[in-house]
């Protein structure tokens, strides 16, 4: 497997930090609550520094296509029940709780909607999905950052996309309802919780 993302695991954390400060990491975070004592799946969590602090309470599975990354997520993971494994999620298993860590962003339109179609066949009733990733820019510096960030991604890890995804298209124009939401970085940065409509009572 190609590990096309793996250049990125030992700088991405200083990187990250420098451009964003701790802003990524509170989006991937900031509603980790719902997976204590329930079974969760986290698809392409990179260096899991986000869930470092996941203890026992905390269980389920762990994918990234990145080797490099998946070692560090068993680093950042080891006090946790959850378990850590690399290569694309092949679909299947039984979940509470789906997080999307700055992932989708990463797939062509068509992988994910085959992808969201997988995650609302394996999420059990009153199941949620938390979507974390950037949004539409609301500056000028912020387009400018953007698109230095797609063209780099473009070149060094065969990036496939030229644009952000339509997360509402995909979401909340098909059987999914928006619960809760938080934004930084004027709404650039964002993560939601998501529930099926007519998947139990929310």
């Amino acid at each position: 497997m190609s590990d096309t993302y793996g250049f990125l695991a030992p700088i991405y954390q200083p990187l990250s930090t420098l451009v964003f400060g701790e802003d990524l990491v509170a989006a991937n975070s900031v509603f980790s609550t719902f997976s204590r004592g329930k079974h969760s799946l986290i698809i392409g969590g990179g260096d899991g520094v986000a869930y470092r602090d996941w203890d026992r309470d905390f269980s389920g599975e762990y994918w990234d296509t990145s080797l490099k990354m998946a070692e560090l997520a068993k680093q950042n993971l080891r006090r946790s029940k959850v378990r850590v494994s690399c290569g694309s999620w092949p679909g299947a298993g039984e979940f509470d709780v789906v997080m999307l860590p700055f992932v989708l962003d990463t797939l062509p339109d068509q992988a994910i909607e085959k992808l969201i179609d997988q995650i609302a066949d394996s999420l059990n009733p009153g199941g949620k999905v938390i979507l974390s990733d950037f949004f539409s820019p609301k500056t000028c510096s912020q387009r400018l950052l953007q698109g230095l960030m797609i063209a780099g991604f473009r070149v060094f890890a065969k990036h496939p996309r030229t644009d952000l995804p339509d997360f509402e298209r995909f979401f909340e124009e098909k059987s999914w309802r928006l619960l809760d939401e938080q934004t930084w970085r004027k709404g650039w940065v964002r993560a939601r919780v998501y529930g099926r409509i007519g998947n139990s009572a929310y």
